[in-house]
C-alpha cells in the first residue's frame, strides 16, 4: 500500500479541517463582518459613479464681452500693439549684472517639455525615490532566503577516560580505566517548508574505539543516513502564514513603486507650475521694463514744460511714477532670476549648474485653449489611478494578512515529527555505509506535541487587534477615496475660473489700452481744450501704469490657467501620461 507523504498539503489540510473544532469555514459572525468590509469597498467607487452618471462634460467657456463685441479687428489689433502679451515680442530682457558681476547676462532657452523630461530624469527627490523600490527588493530576497536550503556539518571528538572500582574479575585486579573515544561526523542539508515544517536530510559516520572492550574488536565505525520531517498541524501550518512576510514584503514593495509614481508627478507638476511662473515673471519684466521707459518720456515732456505751463509739483509726481517704475524693474529682475534658480534646482540638470549665473529663459506662451472634461471620468480615473489610492489597497491588503495570521495564532499547537534512519557498522568507513545502504538496520521514530493555553485569551486578544486593524484601513480608504473626489473637484472648479478670469483680465486690459490710445490722439490733435499738456500728460502716467497693472493681471490669469490644468491631472493622478512621461521605478545608474 502507498503512503502519502508527511508534506502533502491536500491531506495535512483535510487533517486541518476535521480536527478544528470551528470547521474550515467562517461562522456566521464571521461571514457577516467579511460581508460588511466587502460591501464598503464596493460601495465606494460604486456610489460616486452613480452619483455622477447623468453629469454633462465640463466646457471651459466664456462669454464675450460688449467691449470685444464693439471693437472691431482693426481695432483689437491696434491694441495688442498698445498691450498684452503679442506687443512684448521680439522685446529684449534689459537685466543688470549678475551675483558674479557678469554685465551680460548669460541665457539658454528651454521648452516645458524639455524642463519637464529633465527633472524626471535628474531631480534629485526623484533620483531617492527610485532607490526605494530596489532597496525592499534586497529585502523581498531576503524573507525568501528564509525558505533556501541549508547546508550543515557537525564533528566533534570525545575522549574519555573513566574510572572503574575494583571488581572480583580477573580482567582487572584493582582499580582500573575505561578509555573511550568517539568521532562523529554528520553533514546534510535542511531546509525549511512553506508549509511551516523543517525537512532535514543528513549523512554521518562515528568513528568508536573503547579500551577495554567487551567486544570482539576495540575499534569499529557505525554509519547512518537520516530524514527528518517536523510539521505543525494546527498553529503555524500553512502557505498563508510562513510566506506572509514575503507577501508583506511584495507589497511594501508595491507601496515604494506607487510612492515612487507620486513623487514623480509631484515633480512634474512642480516643474510645470515653476515653469509658469517663470513665464510670468519674464512677461512682468517686460511690462515693467515698457512702463519705466513710457513714463520716463512723459517725464520729460513735463520738464520740457517747466518754463512754460508746467508745475514744478507735476514734474516731481512725474519723477516719482518714473522712480517707481524703476522699483518694480528691479523687484520683477530679483522675481525672474530666483524663478529661474527655482526651477534649475528642479532639474538639477549636469548642464545646468544651480550655482551658475545662467538665466533659464522660457520657450512657451501662455496660450488660453478651452478643454472639455467629463467629471464622471475624472473622478473614475482618480479613484484608479491616484498612487494614493493604490496604496490604501495595499494596506488593507496587509491587514488582511496579518489578520490571517493572527487568526491561525489562536489554532492549539499540534506539531508532527517523523523520521526514518538507516543504520549500518563496519571496522571501516566503507564497509559502514556499505551496510547502510543494505537497509538491514531502519529505524522509525514517529511523535505528536500537542498544547493549548486555557482561556486562549491572548491569541483571541490579537485577532480581534488585528479585525479592528483591517477595518480601519477600509474605513481609511474610503477616507482617502473622498480627498481623492474633493481634489479632482477642487481642481475642476479653478480649470473653470481661471478661463473666465482670463476673460476678464483680457477685456481689463483692452480697455486700460484703449485709454491710453485715446488720449495718445488726443494728444496728437492738439489735446483737450480744457485740459493742458501736463495735466493731460499726468493723466496718461495714471493711464499707462493702470494699463500695466491690467497687463500683469492678465499674464497671471494665463499662467494660473495652465497651473490650474496641471494640477487638474495631478488630482487625477495622470500628470506623467498627460505629459507622455514613460514611468519606471528602475534606479538611473550613473
Amino acid at each position: 500500500m502507498r503512503r502519502h507523504p508527511i508534506g502533502d498539503t491536500t491531506w495535512i489540510t483535510l487533517l486541518l479541517c476535521t480536527t478544528v473544532s470551528t470547521g474550515c469555514g467562517l461562522n456566521p459572525l464571521q461571514r457577516s463582518y467579511e460581508d460588511e468590509l466587502r460591501e464598503r469597498l464596493l460601495n465606494t467607487r460604486r456610489n460616486y459613479r452613480e452619483a455622477l452618471a447623468d453629469a454633462e462634460m465640463v466646457q471651459t467657456t466664456r462669454t464675450p464681452s460688449e467691449l470685444e463685441e464693439e471693437l472691431g479687428p482693426d481695432r483689437r489689433a491696434e491694441l495688442d500693439k498698445i498691450g498684452g502679451p503679442k506687443s512684448h515680442e521680439g522685446v529684449s530682457l534689459q537685466l543688470d549684472k549678475d551675483l558674479m558681476g557678469n554685465p551680460d547676462v548669460r541665457m539658454i532657452v528651454l521648452s516645458l517639455r524639455q524642463a519637464l523630461h529633465l527633472a524626471v530624469k535628474n531631480n534629485l527627490d526623484v533620483q531617492l525615490a527610485r532607490l526605494q523600490p530596489a532597496v525592499r527588493d534586497t529585502t523581498l530576497v531576503q524573507a525568501e532566503a528564509f525558505f533556501d536550503a541549508l547546508y550543515f556539518l557537525n564533528f566533534n571528538v570525545q575522549n574519555l577516560d573513566t574510572p572503574l572500582p575494583a571488581t572480583n574479575l580477573l580482567v582487572n585486579n584493582a582499580f582500573g580505566t575505561v578509555a573511550e573515544e568517539t568521532r562523529p561526523l554528520d553533514t546534510g542539508i535542511r531546509k525549511m517548508l512553506t508549509s511551516g515544517g523543517r525537512i532535514t536530510i543528513s549523512s554521518g559516520f562515528t568513528r568508536n574505539h573503547r579500551d577495554p572492550s567487551f567486544f570482539s574488536t576495540r575499534g569499529y565505525y557505525d554509519a547512518n543516513i537520516l530524514a527528518t520531517l517536523e510539521q505543525p498541524l494546527l498553529r503555524g501550518f500553512g502557505e498563508d502564514v510562513n510566506r506572509a512576510q514575503i507577501l508583506l514584503t511584495e507589497n511594501a514593495k508595491a507601496s515604494d513603486i506607487e510612492e515612487l509614481r507620486r513623487n514623480m508627478n509631484q515633480v512634474t507638476n512642480d516643474t510645470e507650475t515653476f515653469y509658469w511662473n517663470l513665464v510670468a515673471a519674464r512677461q512682468q519684466l517686460l511690462i515693467r521694463q515698457r512702463l519705466l521707459e513710457r513714463t520716463s518720456t512723459d517725464r520729460d515732456k513735463i520738464k520740457q514744460r517747466l518754463m512754460h505751463d508746467a508745475e514744478p509739483v507735476q514734474y516731481t509726481q512725474a519723477q516719482s511714477s518714473v522712480w517707481s517704475a524703476r522699483a518694480d524693474v528691479i523687484r520683477a529682475r530679483n522675481l525672474l532670476a530666483n524663478a529661474s534658480d527655482t526651477l534649475k534646482r528642479l532639474m538639477n540638470s549636469p548642464d545646468l549648474n544651480l550655482a551658475d549665473e545662467v538665466l533659464v529663459v522660457p520657450a512657451d506662451t501662455a496660450a488660453s485653449p478651452p478643454v472639455e472634461i467629463s467629471l464622471l471620468d475624472a473622478v473614475t480615473t482618480a479613484l484608479r489611478e491616484r498612487p494614493e489610492m493604490k496604496q490604501s489597497l495595499l494596506d488593507i491588503q496587509n491587514a488582511s494578512i496579518r489578520q490571517r495570521i493572527a487568526d491561525n495564532a489562536r489554532l492549539p499547537q499540534l506539531d508532527l515529527a517523523a523520521t526514518v534512519r538507516f543504520n549500518g557498522i563496519g571496522e571501516s568507513v566503507g564497509d559502514a555505509q556499505e551496510t547502510v545502504t543494505d537497509g538491514e538496520f531502519i529505524d522509525y521514530l514517529l511523535g505528536l506535541q500537542f498544547e493549548a493555553p486555557i482561556g486562549n485569551r491572548g491569541p483571541e486578544a490579537f485577532y480581534r487587534q488585528r479585525q479592528i486593524e483591517r477595518r480601519a484601513a477600509v474605513i481609511a480608504y474610503q477616507s482617502q477615496a473622498q480627498q481623492v473626489v474633493l481634489d479632482v473637484k477642487i481642481s475642476l472648479r479653478r480649470v473653470i475660473d481661471a478661463f473666465e478670469l482670463i476673460g476678464a483680465t483680457l477685456v481689463a486690459r483692452l480697455a486700460a489700452a484703449d485709454n491710453v490710445r485715446a488720449l495718445d490722439e488726443k494728444e496728437k490733435a492738439g489735446g483737450d481744450p480744457n485740459m493742458s499738456l501736463t495735466q493731460l500728460v499726468d493723466l496718461r502716467l495714471r493711464r499707462l501704469q493702470a494699463l500695466a497693472d491690467a497687463e500683469e493681471e492678465e499674464i497671471q490669469a494665463l499662467t494660473a490657467y495652465h497651473i490650474s490644468i496641471a494640477n487638474l491631472y495631478l488630482a487625477m493622478g495622470t500628470t506623467l501620461e498627460h505629459n507622455a512621461i514613460e514611468f519606471s521605478d528602475q534606479p538611473i545608474e550613473d
